[in-house]
């Protein structure tokens, strides 16, 4: 498979190198000690010995990674039918992010994928700000771009390993580090733009069966608007991140309101002309304050008296009455009721 156990055709094997720059290196990137005869504590991972191979590595890695897609969602028997289905209408939005999102954590890795993500990131870029900003990139931002990507993409299938089983594995910290900032940067803008189309798509349904835009605004649009931090946070509190999760529940909003809010009234002064906007506060606004601090009182009493430094369990039963006595009484106050 280009991958033999004598370090030939495009790959080598850790504890069988002999040169002492390339020894020092795998020491340096797979932590083999160097007093215990230089074994590595990864025997299956491999390295390309040089470009080409390293590039034939990354297409033989997508291929494999191709069909073993199509082979679980598509072509095995015990695949369910509503899975073949929901996997094709996702076809092309998975595809996409596998080419555009670079993954770094060992859950996520593979070489292949690293390689494409990294040199077909910049095409996402072009799109995202031409769609959502009506931005088109000048030529030098577009040649810098692609070649910083083809170089990038170029030193992963050089150096980046690759591993024979299925143990987890993650690419040197000079790799992953900024690869990861990148995955985060090319991950925010794929969110805000799922976020976007929903949004769109939720205002097309109230036009269409006549819901008023106040109850949008409070509801579906809402929702829409939480959709991306809601699945961030889901997933920290799932990974063992609860402080993270809880962090950034509140981490967001205070962002929105002062880095948000603070560079949307500059440019719209920047572009209106205009040293001051007037705002309004309605009845709903206040309300929304009003709870926003009973919640966060609420999470410090339950915090620190009941849970004493732990957010209780049953304190999520109460959150979500809180939200629903806030929804119910935004309501009344903009329809006059209350």
């Amino acid at each position: 498979d280009g991958w033999d156990d004598e370090g030939e055709g495009g790959g080598v094997v850790l504890d069988s190198a002999s040169d002492e720059h390339v020894n020092y290196e795998l020491m340096e990137s797979f932590e083999i000690d160097p007093d215990g005869g230089g074994e590595p504590e990864q025997p299956n991972v491999y390295a390309a010995t040089n470009l080409k191979d390293g590039v034939l590595g990354c297409l033989e890695e997508l291929q494999a990674t191709a069909k073993g897609y199509v082979s679980s969602n598509f072509t095995d028997p015990s695949t369910p039918k509503h899975h073949k289905l929901n996997s094709l209408l996702l076809l092309p939005f998975t595809a996409l992010r596998f080419a555009s999102v670079p993954l770094t954590a060992p859950e996520e890795y593979g070489r292949g994928s690293l390689f494409l993500s990294t040199l077909c990131w910049p095409f996402w870029v072009e799109f995202y700000a031409l769609w959502e900003h009506d931005t088109v990139l000048g030529w030098g931002t577009i040649f810098f771009m692609h070649a910083s990507a083809a170089v990038a993409a170029l030193l992963v299938a050089r150096h980046c390993p690759v591993r024979r089983g299925d143990d987890p594995l993650s690419p040197p910290m000079v790799f992953a580090v900024p690869l990861a900032i990148l995955g985060f940067v090319i991950a925010a803008t794929w969110i805000d733009f799922v976020a976007d189309q929903l949004v769109a798509a939720l205002q097309y349904v109230g036009v269409v069966l006549h819901i008023p835009s106040a109850v949008l605004g409070l509801t579906v649009l809402a929702w829409g608007n939480s959709v991306g931090d809601l699945s961030t946070n889901i997933s920290m509190a799932k990974r063992g991140l609860g402080n993270m999760s809880i962090t950034a529940c509140f981490a967001g909003p205070v962002f929105n309101f002062l880095v948000g809010l603070g560079v949307g009234l500059h440019l719209l002064a920047n572009k209106s002309g205009v040293s001051s906007v007037s705002i309004t506060f309605g009845p709903a606004i206040w309300a929304g304050l009003a709870f926003m601090l009973l919640n966060c009182v609420m999470i410090l009493a339950a915090g620190l008296v009941r849970g004493e430094g732990f957010i209780p369990k049953e304190y999520a039963y109460l959150s979500l009455a809180i939200y629903v006595v806030y929804l119910l009484t935004c309501l009344g106050l903009e329809f006059g009721g209350v």
